[in-house]
């Protein structure tokens, strides 16, 4: 049995960052590759042609470059139609190499794959092979991951919540019931914490907000576990023990796949 993984946050993405420029091999219309950098569920890129290879550049720039450890994608199709997936790397926009083993997703639910970093490149692209119906893709993100800690208090990762519009008979019957959604929480504590992993919390905080991101909780017994939430809108981590420890509560909300 594997041991227990840190609980990790992916928030870090340079796809689509301020000053560079991400390109489409096709793109149908009314929609857009920039869509995929937003972190919202609502608006998507699709390609206009169904056979492959279809390509998502990313060019940071002259005299830029960028580094990642992870791929993360929500909101896709690529089980559905055999896509390979790829990430690559260059530093000339021309001759890539591939980040990890290309590989074709057991379902169309969000994952994340990890890799170790190859270092820092101006041009990442995302590369969808062997399709013959287009590939979809409404979130999409990759950058350096945040591993924070092992949670201290116990939570359930598939807590849920079932948004319905439920209608009783006077005398207290089911008389309807109409279900829109269902929303899974997640709520970690990190008692006693220290400096370091405040920093990265507070870090992901200022430069996420409350936009969405992926979290795994334990991804090495559970890798199929990845999760698009949000944090509540507030953010309190109250000193202790005379300011040398923070008590680190984080709230999250999703809408499950």
């Amino acid at each position: 049995m594997a041991d227990w993984a840190k609980i990790k946050f992916y928030w870090k993405s340079f796809s689509g960052s301020q000053g560079s420029a991400l390109e489409a091999s096709s793109t149908f219309e009314r929609t857009s590759v920039a869509n995929i950098c937003n972190m919202l569920e609502t608006n998507l890129w699709q390609a206009a042609l169904g056979m492959g290879p279809h390509y998502i550049t990313h060019d940071s720039g002259e005299g830029n470059s960028h580094e990642a450890d992870y791929l993360a994608v929500s909101g896709h199709n690529f089980a559905s139609i055999n896509a390979l997936v790829k990430l690559q790397y260059s530093n000339d926009g021309e001759s890539y190499l591939d980040a990890f083993t290309p590989f074709i997703p057991a379902s169309d639910r969000a994952f994340v794959k990890e890799f170790t970093s190859p270092g820092a490149y101006r041009y990442w692209r995302l590369a969808l092979e062997g399709t013959v119906i287009a590939p979809f893709i409404y979130i999409a993100a990759w950058g350096l991951r945040t591993e924070l800690d092992y949670a201290s208090a116990s939570f359930d990762p598939n807590e849920q919540e079932v948004k319905a519009v439920v209608n009783l008979s006077n005398g207290g019957y089911l008389a309807g019931a109409h279900a829109k959604y269902i929303e899974r929480s997640m709520t970690i504590r990190f008692d006693d914490a220290d400096a370091a992993l405040y920093g990265k919390v507070k870090e992901w905080w200022e430069g996420s907000g409350t936009r969405n991101f992926f979290v795994a909780w334990e991804n090495s017994g559970h890798p199929e576990d990845v999760f698009l939430m949000r944090p509540e809108p507030r953010f309190s981590n109250p000193l202790k023990s005379g300011g040398a420890a923070r008590d680190i509560v984080i709230a999250l909300t999703g809408r499950k796949e």
